[in-house]
């Protein structure tokens, strides 16, 4: 997500959701390298006070005297998972209230439909399922670190809903968006795919790994030797957006950075090294022509 706020620069949200992916990245590294974990420690905290930030959040007043949370599933999703993060690096229960509220909050707000998936954003009639799969994430990671269940139920229905519901019958992945509200909801789409399946590698491995499976056979694509994983598929004509970043020759930037993640989540190393022999030089070369009035026109 710092990439892609690097060359779209108007993109909406990547702010809470680049601070979410530091804060698993300092997790991992919490368990890879314990010896330095007062580090991790203090840099997690350093991610909680920018994600609560009246720079980031949405809300106008210390969402910890907010009593409702409202509709804001898109940034609850990013600051629960940030907040599960502390409690497994600090094992401090400093936020252990909020994340509680937040975890209870997006459980509900996700049961209230009958689709299973909660409200992103205030106003806004779309609902991604890779969000979904990351609130579902944030909740099973509080249970994780505070001994609860309070997650089997929405894990279950989710699942049973994206496997009935929203499946596309050609390629046996999941679609996009479940309210029809934009043109390719019900299409599959790379860069939901690998945030998708990133997510649901931890609290429904077999489901991943099944949706891994068919993503590798259905949307990577090979371009000038490296390999990479297409926005869409090959039969359906899509724009690029900030979503999915720039879209060369039919292969997504957000599709195919983002799968590094998921890679490395379902345990694809081989996979994995082929998506990073690809995004190192192509994050350089925008590093170095951002500046450029065509590179600033293209990604307004």
């Amino acid at each position: 997500d710092l990439f892609i706020m690097a060359i779209i620069k108007k993109g909406w949200g990547h702010d809470i959701a680049a601070l979410s992916n530091m804060a698993e990245a300092l997790a991992n590294l919490s368990v890879s390298d314990p010896k330095n974990i007062d580090e991790y420690s203090f840099l997690i905290n350093e991610v909680v006070k920018r994600a609560i930030h009246k720079k980031v959040s949405p809300y106008k007043v210390d969402i910890n005297k907010v009593k409702y949370l409202g509709k804001y599933g898109y940034y609850l999703e990013h600051l629960n998972i940030i907040l599960g993060a502390y409690k497994k690096i600090s094992g401090s229960d400093r936020y252990k209230n909020l994340n509680k509220q937040i975890s209870f909050h997006l459980i509900n707000n996700s049961m209230s439909y009958s689709n299973y998936h909660a409200d992103l954003l205030p106003h806004v009639k779309m609902k991604w399922s890779a969000d979904q799969a990351a609130i579902i994430y944030s909740v099973w990671l509080y249970d994780k670190n505070y001994g609860t269940s309070i997650s089997g139920d929405i894990i279950y229905k989710w699942l049973q809903y994206m496997q009935e519901k929203r499946t596309d019958k050609n390629t046996g992945l999941y679609k996009t968006e479940v309210l029809g509200t934009r043109k390719y909801s019900d299409q599959p789409r790379g860069c939901s795919l690998s945030y998708m399946i990133h997510y649901m590698g931890r609290f429904a491995p077999k489901r991943a790994a099944e949706q891994w499976k068919l993503y590798k056979k259905h949307m990577t694509k090979r371009v000038f030797g490296k390999i990479g994983f297409r926005e869409f598929l090959p039969d359906y004509e899509g724009a690029w957006s900030p979503d999915s970043g720039p879209i060369i020759a039919g292969v997504g930037v957000a599709a195919t950075g983002l799968g590094l993640n998921a890679a490395s989540t379902v345990g694809d190393k081989k996979t994995f090294k082929g998506l990073e022999k690809t995004m190192n030089p192509l994050h350089s070369v925008f590093k170095t022509t951002e500046s450029l009035p065509i590179i600033n026109f293209l990604t307004r």
